[in-house]
């Protein structure tokens, strides 16, 4: 199928290079009789010819008329600001000396095969980590993303601009500097938009959450992505978290150093339990489930390796009023004993 294909490629080919040499004011009667010779070889090469004539007569006349001149217009721009087919046409200038109404049929024709490409689909690539997995990737340029465990990634690239959507979990992001193609990322509803830095990207059950190590970024929620008056900008050693509602609070100096997490080890300071929680079952093999809402909001500050969550929640009872109960099926359950009245608690770290 495919020899069948490229041989009729072929034929229409040369069919328009003998329509090229016949219309030119330099073809020799040695050329002419080559051409005969070759358009009855094959009933297939005169009808190859005698359709790409036929074309190319009807854009002669539509060359002359109203709608030539426009469609001549928009091809002629579209060549100037795309640098496409430039040579192809000066190539055929230099070789023939057509009438006017043949050259503006060149460009009728390269205006049609311009509106008749359908426009670039892209398509996203998707990048998905499982419990315990972290992942670093490289994307096409140059900038590479830790994700973290259980996260969910969407790379999509464009002519002007390099777009990345965190769908959930954590991601740390290492962006190659481009100040042409300018590297945007969407967490929940806010956008982040860099050009050459290090920062982290963290999606908890309330809300999103950004850290820069190093460089700046300009984080904007979904609320007031049309009101730049309520755009922050953020520099090394920032955080800031966003809601629906918008920003959930100012600009602080992070507790902990962005991208920490890549050692392998978990640190809070200050943190809601919620938070935690949600990000310890990342990587653990069951479900850890808060039974009571009054616990979520209880502000912790620990730390302790990913591979130590099980000494982390055993510990959790001599800490403060809660009973951690293991189920059978491999999933726990944090009880509160009594409604929590002490809304910081700090936790012994792990090593």
């Amino acid at each position: 199928m495919n020899m069948l294909n490229n041989n009729h490629s072929q034929i229409e080919k040369t069919a328009h290079e003998w329509l090229m040499t016949i219309m030119s004011d330099k073809a020799t009667d040695s050329d002419i009789e080559a051409f005969v010779a070759w358009r009855d070889e094959n009933p297939e090469h005169g009808e190859a010819y005698a359709g790409i004539s036929q074309i190319w007569n009807e854009l002669g006349v539509l060359a002359r008329s109203p709608q030539g001149e426009n469609l001549r217009r928009s091809a002629d721009e579209r060549v100037q600001k795309e640098n496409i087919f430039t040579g192809f046409i000066q190539a055929v200038k230099q070789r023939l000396s057509l009438p006017q109404y043949a050259l503006a049929s060149i460009t009728a024709i390269l205006g049609i095969m311009f509106f008749m490409q359908q426009p670039p689909t892209f398509t996203p690539e998707v990048y998905q980590t499982t419990t315990s997995e972290v992942q670093e990737i490289t994307l096409a340029d140059g900038s590479i993303v830790t994700l973290g465990a259980m996260s969910r990634l969407e790379v999509l690239y464009t002519d002007d601009r390099r777009n990345v959507s965190l769908e959930q979990g954590q991601a740390f992001f290492d962006v190659a500097r481009n100040p042409e193609k300018p590297f945007y990322v969407k967490a929940q509803d806010t956008t982040i938009r860099v050009l050459g830095t290090k920062f982290d990207v963290h999606l908890g059950p309330q809300g999103m959450t950004v850290g820069v190590l190093e460089g700046r970024v300009q984080v904007t929620p979904k609320k007031f992505e049309t009101e730049t008056s309520h755009t922050k900008v953020l520099v090394a050693g920032q955080i800031v978290s966003t809601a629906e509602s918008g920003f959930k609070n100012d600009i602080t100096i992070a507790q902990i150093k962005p991208g920490a997490w890549r050692g392998g080890r978990l640190a809070y300071k200050n943190e809601t339990f919620a938070n935690i929680i949600a990000d310890a079952n990342r990587y653990y093999s069951g479900h850890i489930l808060l039974e009571d809402d009054s616990l979520a909001d209880v502000h912790v500050t620990t730390s302790f390796d990913v591979d130590q969550i099980d000494i982390f929640l055993k510990t959790l009872p001599e800490i403060f009023e809660v009973d951690v109960v293991y189920l059978y099926s491999g999933n726990v359950i944090i009880k509160p004993l009594r409604k929590q009245k002490r809304q910081n608690v700090r936790l012994i770290r792990y090593k």
